[in-house]
């Protein structure tokens, strides 16, 4: 089956224009003073074109990891279900789950899940879907509103344990299963993410991750902007990186996955600013096959 993984779309409005709150006071400074508002600008356009080009590829299912917001806006949120438009009612083929900017103030809990609840279990977390013959996706939520100067995210101990009861279950292991989260277990070169921008948990989860009796095919995420693939002591991870970010070779991946062989092919699509548009990109260095275990 092909799986399309985009990421860090961020719909992106002037942060104080979605409503006061200290957080997006400070997302100001990013927006003007570090050129977040210029890297985003068009965003719309680009979300747009992302998903016709998805739709167009004719993918069996496409995962976005999240971060579909600047700060969590009421006008954002709606923005980008409008861009979503009929997706929105169709999860079997669309799985969607927030980033730490869809939960960027405490003010708008429940937000993310009023626009994307139907593509995300009504924000249940964990939930196992059932993506084909084979493929199981497993998704988790470690967002959450945080301090001025924090984006760290929590897995949680209820949510651990829930996962593993879920991981160690014996009907994954015929499965080829990928674990989508939002944040990353580890940077491109392996370490860890600093304290104030990854999970504060995230050696416990990928303790899990690498447990001898877990089914984990393939991690994908988002939240660091350039795309990226790394390897834990067992499990190969993705990093989609953005999808619509001018600041880097923003674009998206495209698996195709043979869950009886548990091997996933990667192929990188990345915008175009000649073309105006999403293409194949055939000298990205994710362009690679992985085998994730060997068959019985």
């Amino acid at each position: 089956m092909k799986l399309a993984h985009f990421s860090d779309i961020h719909v992106t409005r002037f942060p104080l224009s979605q409503g006061f709150a200290l957080k997006r006071l400070a997302a100001v400074a990013s927006f003007t003073g570090m050129g977040r508002g210029r890297d985003f600008a068009g965003s719309d356009e680009r979300i747009a074109k992302l998903l016709s080009d998805v739709d167009e590829l004719g993918v069996d299912h496409a995962l976005c990891t999240g971060d579909l917001t600047g700060v969590s806006g009421d006008e954002e949120l709606t923005r980008c279900a409008q861009l979503f438009g009929h997706r929105l009612r169709e999860p079997s083929r669309f799985t969607v789950i927030p980033g730490n900017h869809d939960r960027y103030v405490s003010s708008q809990a429940g937000a993310f899940e009023k626009h994307f609840g139907a593509l995300c279990e009504g924000g249940r977390f964990p939930f196992v879907k059932r993506l084909g013959p084979g493929v199981t996706l497993v998704a988790i939520d470690v967002c959450r509103p945080t301090s001025l100067v924090d984006s760290s995210g929590l897995v949680g101990k209820a949510q651990l344990d829930a996962l593993a009861q879920i991981l160690t279950d014996r009907s994954l292991s015929t499965q080829f299963v990928v674990l989508a989260l939002h944040y990353g277990l580890l940077r491109s070169d392996g370490s860890r993410d600093k304290r104030s921008h990854g999970m504060r948990d995230d050696l416990a989860l990928m303790a899990l991750v690498d447990r001898a009796d877990v089914t984990v095919d393939v991690v994908l995420h988002g939240h660091m902007h350039r795309p990226y693939s790394v390897r834990t002591a067992r499990r190969t991870v993705f990093n989609a990186g953005s999808g619509t970010d001018l600041h880097v070779a923003c674009g998206y991946n495209v698996y195709t996955v043979d869950a009886e062989r548990f091997t996933l092919r990667c192929e990188r699509r990345a915008w175009s600013r000649v073309t105006q548009r999403y293409e194949a990109a055939p000298e990205s260095p994710l362009n690679l096959q992985v085998r994730t275990r060997e068959p019985d």
